[in-house]
C-alpha cells in the first residue's frame, strides 16, 4: 500500500490527457510582413475560456472585447454568402424578427461555436452586436467556461474541419487554428514558437494594422500617420511606448511570454485593479467638474 501511495503522483500525471500543440495564425492571408503567429502547448483538460485568456496574453490583446471559437461548416461558401445592399437589408430584417439570429434558411457558417460566457450589458452588449449573423439555428453552441479542449479536439465530428478563434466581432480578428501534434502534460499553457509583434487593439482590423506599419516605414510622415503612431504608443489599450520603429515589428520574446503565461491570472487581476482605479479617477474628475460648474 505504501508503495502504491508513493507512486500515485507520477501515475496520476501519466493518466492525464496529453497537451495539444496548436498553431494560431492571425489573418495569415493579409498579415504577412511579418506574419503574426503563436504556437502553444495547451492542456487538454483546460476550458476554452482559459485558452481564450492564454491567447489574450500570447497575442498581446487587452481583453476588452468578446470572442468565440468556431468550427467552420465545409459547405459554407463565403462568396455565395456575399450580398448586395437589398439582400443585406433583408437579412437585417430577418435577424430582427428572429431575436438577432439568422433564419434556418440562411447559409450556416459554423458547425459549432464555443462562446463567451460573460453576460452582455452596457458596452458589452454593443460590442457583441456584430455577433448576430454568426449565430444560426443549426449551429451547436457551448459555453467556453464549461467546455474543455479535449471535448472538441477528440470529437471525430469536428476533426479535419477548419477551426478559428475570433476576437472582437467589430475588427474581427481571426486566428486560424491548426493542431500539429501532442506534447507532455503541463499545468500551464506554454509557448513553443511565434513570429511578429503583437497587433494594436482597435486599430481597425488587419487593414488598420497594415496602415500603422506603413506609417512607421514612411520617411516623410503625414499628419494622419503621425497621429496613428502617437495613438499606438500612448493611447491604445495595448499600447507599446517603444512602437514599431526599426526591427520592432518583428519583436517576439518567447521567454517573457512564457513567464506571463505562467502568471497570467495574476496579470489579469492587476489589470482589473488598474481598471477599477481608473474608473475611480474618472468618477472623482466628474465630481470635481460638476462642483466647479456649480460654483460658477
Amino acid at each position: 500500500m505504501a508503495n502504491t501511495a508513493a507512486a500515485w503522483p507520477s501515475h496520476k500525471a501519466s493518466c492525464k490527457r496529453r497537451n495539444y500543440i496548436i498553431k494560431f495564425d492571425l489573418h495569415p492571408e493579409h498579415i504577412t510582413s511579418p506574419p503574426v503567429s503563436r504556437t502553444l502547448s495547451c492542456p487538454a483538460d483546460a476550458p476554452f475560456y482559459t485558452l481564450h485568456m492564454a491567447l489574450q496574453v500570447a497575442f498581446g490583446w487587452a481583453t476588452t472585447h468578446s470572442f468565440d471559437f468556431a468550427g467552420v461548416d465545409p459547405d459554407f461558401d463565403p462568396d455565395a454568402a456575399g450580398m448586395d445592399l437589398l439582400a443585406m437589408i433583408q437579412q437585417r430584417m430577418r435577424l430582427d424578427q428572429n431575436g438577432g439570429m439568422p433564419a434556418a434558411s440562411d447559409p450556416r457558417e459554423y458547425l459549432l461555436r464555443v462562446v463567451d460566457p460573460v453576460q452582455t450589458q452596457g458596452f458589452g452588449a454593443v460590442d457583441r452586436m456584430p455577433e448576430g449573423p454568426r449565430r444560426h439555428p443549426g449551429t451547436v453552441e457551448k459555453k467556453s467556461d464549461k467546455w474543455k479542449l479535449w471535448q472538441l479536439f477528440d470529437d471525430a465530428k469536428y476533426q479535419g474541419h477548419k477551426m478559428v478563434y475570433t476576437y472582437d466581432f467589430g475588427d474581427n480578428w481571426e486566428h486560424f487554428m491548426t493542431v500539429t501534434g501532442r506534447a507532455d502534460v503541463t499545468e500551464d499553457f506554454v509557448c513553443l514558437d511565434g513570429t511578429g509583434h503583437y497587433v494594436a487593439e482597435d486599430v481597425g482590423s488587419w487593414r488598420g494594422w497594415e496602415e500603422l506599419k506603413k506609417a512607421y516605414r514612411a520617411r516623410n510622415r503625414t499628419k494622419e500617420q503621425k497621429e496613428k503612431i502617437n495613438w499606438f504608443e500612448k493611447m491604445a489599450s495595448n499600447r507599446d511606448p517603444q512602437g514599431l520603429a526599426g526591427d520592432r515589428v518583428n519583436d517576439f520574446d518567447r521567454e517573457k511570454l512564457n513567464h506571463d503565461l505562467a502568471h497570467m491570472w495574476e496579470k489579469f487581476e492587476r489589470m482589473g485593479q488598474e481598471a477599477e482605479e481608473q474608473e475611480r479617477r474618472f468618477a472623482r474628475m466628474d465630481r470635481s467638474t460638476f462642483a466647479t460648474l456649480g460654483r460658477r
